[in-house]
């Protein structure tokens, strides 16, 4: 430990210091949007039949959020997908905006299709399956991400049963999380 790591200031600095700048309305247009999701199924991330992309408001920084408190992304499963089971320390709330399906959440099957808005609490095993032969189902995911991950506790264990991984910048495992996470999403 080490007290260079360390600094006085006093309240009034503090209060000033720490008012950060609030962030402008923005707007993400569906094109942009289906373009690049369409175009993250190519990709292998993920793995084959499954994309995503997320929403960034560029106000926050380092958060990576459409707030400072909040990020939202938007998820593809092409027809018969079926994603691994997951689960993660952040919750999670799914619009449904395309397709039929449904996800399993801590053992309970909830049906979905198009207009459809289902919660996943934070740390409860789930997965989605997009039941159409022809159709990519759509689900925009509404996450408290930045929150969980600002306070240090965001964690994830995909595909469930691999343990939970603490996703945190400059933790002891952070170098093993990203190879890991790309070759089991």
């Amino acid at each position: 430990m080490s007290i260079a790591k360390t600094d006085l200031i006093s309240y009034k600095e503090f209060l000033t210091k720490s008012k950060k700048p609030s962030v402008r309305p923005a707007i993400w247009k569906g094109k942009d949007i289906e373009k690049a999701l369409n175009d993250s199924l190519s990709d292998s991330f993920m793995g084959d039949g499954r994309g995503a992309v997320s929403l960034i408001n560029k106000d926050t920084g380092d958060k990576y959020g459409v707030s400072p408190n909040v990020n939202a992304l938007v998820q593809v499963l092409a027809p018969g997908e079926h994603n691994n089971p997951h689960r993660h320390s952040n919750m999670a709330i799914f619009f449904v905006f395309q397709g039929e399906g449904y996800s399993i959440i801590e053992g309970e099957k909830i049906e979905w299709e198009k207009g459809d808005v289902f919660f996943s609490p934070a740390w409860l095993a789930h997965e989605h399956c997009n039941t159409s032969d022809t159709e990519n189902a759509i689900l925009y995911t509404i996450q408290d991400v930045p929150t969980v991950s600002g306070m240090g506790a965001w964690f994830l264990e995909e595909p469930l049963g691999t343990g939970a991984k603490h996703v945190v910048e400059g933790s002891a495992e952070e170098k093993d999380i990203l190879p890991e996470a790309r070759i089991t999403r």
